[in-house]
């Protein structure tokens, strides 16, 4: 381990050191987490930055966003150091600023960094390359020009840019075909061309294909919107490279009893086929991250036992979570949707027709307790009515009762004469269900925000300035016209 020493001989905060000496003895390498302030702060830290800048250590500055860390709330930023001299040659002179302070997901008490986040940060560690709006490549000369200033901002700004208004567009209306061009990577995205939503003028500005004035016009508009994205995910090539690379990798685990570097050929491959899809490759290899670290204790198991004993974990799980009063309710439940499907098809009709019954009775027992009209959906039946009711819903409850109790004998008995061959198709089944509910939350983002954007448009540009002048003078005119009839004109 090692720390520095301010010019003049005076030892910085103790617990700056304390911080910065956190080493990883394997390569020579320091990695520390710190307050945002150390990096841009003067006096004992500016002397400190200086030092390891000039002798060529400081190798990546990685800032994060706020709350990642138990117990305090501000961001925080990490400092990958290097032994003096061991940076690889392609790295010297040079350090690599990383802002992922946007790249996070919301907690109630404390954010988290997801499998996506983690992945853009690591390439971007691993790259050591220029990424907008994300990472920069500073070299020492121009830190050394900056007075070794480590704001992480002042290199790799990601703060977004303004919004942009047309004067023109307000006031003579169309829309500018250089926001339309700005949101091409969107566009992509969501399977859409410009062409679907406007009409080029060949001016600098298009007409809109809709009449965005009008609701009527809006909602085609969205409804094109939405049509371009479903057709755009069903192009999309995940599901060839399920069946081509994961299903295979999936299938030989018992036999290969490792997952000794699958994780990332699932995740190389995925990226680079989606990649050639449009989709940007950070958040295409957060998606298959994601999912493998969703599954990846089902994949440990049919490493070092079988599928089978996937499906037997899964059920195990079911049953000890039984009487837990925060279980998941039965129907959730992954081995009893796969080994008891039509006992849980009848559980959903037995739970509907219970839960209908007793809000018969509930608005029965309102009407005829209160008595005064205040419930007007309430109907009041006859006690002989009133009583049926309450067999009928007793019944219901038995057969629910039943069929809870029943369900889980069902499932082992299912799990019991399910064949070894069979297993693996049922559990690789479930696991590829998970990975396109994920792929249907992608397209849903991408439906979400292509519809924003539309919607942003219709705002700024959808009413010129000249017609909002003309309903106003119409609306004056009313009104004079009114005065008059009342005789103030």
């Amino acid at each position: 381990m090692y720390g520095y020493t301010p010019e003049g001989g005076k030892k910085a905060d103790l617990m700056f050191l304390q911080h910065m000496i956190a080493v990883l003895k394997s390569d020579g390498i320091v990695a520390t987490v710190m307050p945002h302030g150390v990096l841009f702060r003067g006096g004992a830290e500016a002397a400190i930055r200086r030092a390891i800048i000039e002798d060529d250590v400081l190798d990546t500055v990685i800032g994060l966003g706020p709350n990642l860390f138990y117990g305090t709330g501000i961001p925080a930023a990490i400092l990958i150091l290097r032994a003096k001299g061991a940076k690889p040659a392609e790295r010297r002179g040079r350090v690599l600023f990383i802002n992922a302070d946007r790249d996070y997901g919301e907690g109630r008490a404390q954010n988290h960094l997801r499998p996506q986040d983690e992945e853009k940060i690591t390439a971007a560690c691993r790259d050591f390359t220029d990424v907008d709006g994300f990472a920069k490549v500073v070299t020492v000369k121009e830190l050394a020009e900056n007075d070794f200033n480590c704001n992480i901002r002042r290199y790799a700004d990601n703060t977004a840019p303004v919004e942009p208004h047309d004067v023109r567009a307000h006031l003579h209306g169309g829309v500018p075909t250089a926001e339309i061009d700005g949101a091409s990577i969107l566009l992509t995205r969501a399977g859409l061309t410009s062409d679907v939503l406007f009409a080029d003028r060949s001016d600098g500005y298009a007409d809109w294909h809709h009449d965005i004035a009008s609701e009527e016009g809006r909602e085609t508009a969205r409804c094109a919107i939405r049509a371009a994205v479903a057709q755009q995910a069903e192009r999309s090539p995940w599901p060839q490279w399920w069946q081509e690379t994961a299903e295979p990798m999936l299938r030989a685990l018992p036999d290969e009893c490792s997952l000794v570097g699958e994780r990332q050929r699932l995740i190389d491959d995925f990226t680079r086929r989606m990649t050639g899809f449009g989709l940007d490759r950070f958040v295409a290899a957060g998606m298959a991250a994601t999912w493998w670290e969703s599954s990846f204790s089902e994949l440990q198991t049919a490493a070092s036992r079988n599928w089978t004993a996937v499906i037997e974990a899964w059920l195990t799980t079911a049953e000890a979570g039984r009487d837990s009063k925060n279980a998941p309710e039965l129907g959730d439940k992954t081995a009893l949707k796969l080994l008891a499907g039509p006992q849980l098809a009848e559980r959903v009709c037995a739970a509907a027709e219970a839960a209908r019954l007793d809000a018969e009775i509930q608005s029965a027992e309102s009407a005829s307790d209160e008595g005064d009209g205040t419930d007007e959906s309430a109907v009041a039946i006859s006690p002989a009515e009133l009583k049926k009711l309450k067999s009928q819903r007793t019944k219901a409850k038995r057969t629910l009762k039943a069929i809870d109790a029943s369900l889980l004998d069902t499932a082992w008995n299912a799990l019991d004469s399910m064949s070894a061959g069979d297993a693996p198709a049922a559990a690789i089944g479930v696991l590829r269900e998970r990975f396109e509910s994920l792929m249907a939350d992608h397209f849903a983002t991408i439906e979400r925000n292509a519809l924003a954007w539309h919607g942003s448009l219709a705002e700024k540009y959808g009413v010129t300035l000249h017609q909002l002048e003309a309903e106003r003078d119409a609306a004056v005119d009313r009104l004079q016209s009114h005065l008059e009839e009342l005789g103030y004109g």
